[in-house]
């Protein structure tokens, strides 16, 4: 019974998944910036006249435009891989169908059209060959 619990124990650690996903932007000021995947997934929205905003990324359609990439990074040892990749874009965000309100806080039309600069990275565990 120990033997089996032994190499129970070692079959779930060895094959525990370990991974981690986010990207990051901001405009030049930082008026505007949000970050999606495992840490956060708010846009963030301030003008030096208002308080500042935080929306639900998922309350957004987000429409990457003119995306030009900076550098992009790729490794992949044995047991670990990795992927960066900086790049520029223009983005434009509406409010998704379900959430119309969403970006009510802006005067007139509700679309917020931005030049930004992201980086997203990505990890994880690979296999060995």
């Amino acid at each position: 019974m120990k033997y089996l619990t032994a190499l129970a124990t070692l079959l779930i650690f060895t094959s525990a998944h370990a991974s981690y996903f986010a990207t990051q932007c901001s405009n030049s000021n930082a008026s505007i910036k949000w970050e999606t995947g495992h840490n956060s997934n708010h846009l963030y929205y301030s003008q030096p006249d208002m308080k500042g905003v935080s929306v639900s990324y998922y309350k957004l359609n987000a429409e990457f435009l003119d995306e030009v990439v900076l550098r992009e990074e790729r490794v992949h040892n044995c047991g670990y891989s990795s992927y960066t990749k900086v790049f520029a874009a223009k983005v434009t965000f509406t409010p998704a169908d379900q959430h119309p309100n969403a970006l009510d806080f802006l005067d007139g039309e509700k679309k917020l059209t931005v030049e930004v600069i992201c980086t997203t990275h990505m990890n994880g565990r690979s296999a060995c060959p």
